[in-house]
C-alpha cells in the first residue's frame, strides 16, 4: 500500500515520514491500554497517633507485594521516614528479580513500613500501613497508605 505523495519523495524523507506514522500509530490508545500500564503513584503519610514514634533517622520501605503468592517485594523503594509525607511511584523496573515485577501480578497490596534496624524483614516496633487488594493496573489515581499501627 502506497502512502498518498510518497513515492515522489527521497528515501531519508520517506523514512522519516513512516516512522513519524509508525510512532504515532504506537501511542495510540488501541496499543497502550490498560493492560500495559508499568507503573502506579503511592501517596504514603503517617497516622497522626504515631507521630511521637517517628524517628526522621529510620529508614522507609514502600512496597508491592503479590496478593497471591510470593511474599517477596514486586517493587521497592526506599526513603527516610523524616520525608514523610511523600509521593512515590512504583514501577516494573523495581523488581528485586525480573520474573518477579508488578507486570507478572495484576492483584497487589501496596505497603509502607518505617523501620528502626533499616532491615527489610518486618520486625517488632515497625511501623506498617497497607492496602486492601487492588487491580492496579486499572488505577486512574494516586493509592494512598496511611502507615498506621506498630507490627
Amino acid at each position: 500500500m502506497k502512502l498518498l505523495f510518497t513515492n515522489r519523495l527521497p528515501g531519508y524523507t520517506k523514512l522519516f515520514f513512516y516512522s513519524v506514522i509508525f510512532s504515532f500509530i504506537l501511542s495510540t490508545t488501541a496499543f497502550s491500554n490498560e493492560k500495559n500500564k508499568q507503573s502506579v503513584t503511592l501517596s504514603v503519610s503517617l497516622d497522626p497517633a504515631l507521630q511521637d514514634s517517628l524517628n526522621p533517622e529510620h529508614t522507609l520501605f514502600i512496597y508491592a507485594r503479590a496478593a497471591k503468592g510470593p511474599r517477596m517485594p514486586l517493587a521497592i523503594v526506599r526513603h527516610k521516614a523524616g520525608e514523610l509525607p511523600l509521593e512515590v511511584q512504583l514501577d516494573t523496573s523495581m523488581a528485586m528479580m525480573p520474573q518477579m515485577s508488578l507486570s507478572q501480578f495484576s492483584q497487589v497490596v501496596f505497603l509502607a513500613r518505617i523501620s528502626a534496624s533499616g532491615n527489610a524483614m518486618s520486625q517488632t516496633g515497625d511501623l506498617i500501613g497497607e492496602t486492601a487488594v487492588l487491580e492496579w493496573q486499572t488505577l486512574d489515581k494516586p493509592v494512598t497508605i496511611v502507615i498506621n499501627k506498630k507490627y
